[in-house]
């Protein structure tokens, strides 16, 4: 639908739920922004509006590669990350020039905590129970917004910087039919090194291919990843070939093949040469 928008086919008008800055909290705002467009796209098809909802997060697709708590917690909950809208993939300037879109940023135009709270997951839990409270039912939307909340706040530890009673209040609401030992399961798990084979393939398949260890954990030793990145021509035997082998001189070698491009999204695609960032100077989101 934002596409058709940005293309011209589709006489709507977008609104679109941008991610907070890292000041917010990754997680907990991608959650926030996430589950607010829901509550916000409910809304508008009871109101009978034809309007499109989307959230979107501040930061290059490829920059969930070092987002890995965000990434595991939209795995474990079976969340299409392909689904999922980055700010390098819509032409944001260009919608706003023609007028078809308005920006929502979450903590800064909805979901402000004013000290009143320690996470916005907990305002928008109160949002819920207020205008959309059977949209709470849903399982995994209960979920998201219990990691925001716990992640905000420590699992609710009272020496975290930002903690009240309507935090507490929120996570009991969110843990009606589950098991009292979620709240301590899900931070643990949230706060884990995930190196699972199967996470770490997802990770790659949908955020991109990493650049070293630190973001995808691939257990490569630091050479094996260096000689990877210097071509992408080189197959995996030949980087564990020593350094004086590969030295040697060979008689009439073959040309190199030429290297294989990994599959581009459409998106992606039409979005190539615009600055996509530059929202940056309004929002005070970094380079992300």
């Amino acid at each position: 639908m934002i596409a058709k928008i940005s293309r011209g086919e589709l006489s709507a008008k977008a609104q679109i739920i941008l991610s907070g800055s890292s000041n917010t909290g990754t997680t907990s705002s991608m959650v926030a922004a996430i589950c607010y467009a829901w509550l916000l796209e409910n809304r508008e098809k009871e109101q009978g509006g034809s309007g499109v909802v989307a959230p979107v997060v501040s930061m290059k697709r490829g920059r969930m590669l070092k987002q890995k708590q965000a990434a595991w917690l939209f795995f474990h909950l079976g969340i299409d990350a392909s689904a999922l809208l980055f700010s390098d993939e819509v032409d944001l300037e260009g919608l706003m020039l023609a007028r078809q879109l308005s920006i929502l940023v979450i903590g800064q135009d909805v979901l402000k905590t004013n000290s009143e709270v320690g996470s916005l997951c907990t305002v928008l839990t109160d949002n819920y129970c207020e205008e959309a409270y059977d949209l709470l039912e849903t399982p995994n939307l209960k979920k998201l917004l219990l990691a925001g909340i716990l992640l905000d706040t420590q699992n609710l530890n009272s020496a975290a910087k930002f903690f009240t009673n309507k935090d507490a209040e929120a996570v009991q609401l969110l843990l009606v039919g589950s098991a009292p030992s979620q709240r301590h399961e899900l931070f643990e798990q949230l706060m884990q090194d995930h190196r699972e084979s199967t996470f770490l393939e997802a990770l790659r398949q949908n955020y991109g291919k990493p650049f070293n260890e630190d973001n995808y954990g691939s257990g490569e030793s630091r050479e094996q990843r260096t000689s990877t990145t210097k071509s992408a021509s080189i197959s995996p035997q030949e980087v564990n070939i020593p350094t004086t082998a590969k030295q040697k001189p060979t008689p009439a070698p073959a040309p190199a093949p030429a290297p294989t491009l990994a599959p581009v999204k459409a998106q992606e695609i039409a979005s190539r040469g615009k600055n996509k960032f530059f929202l940056a100077k309004w929002f005070g989101f970094g380079s992300k």
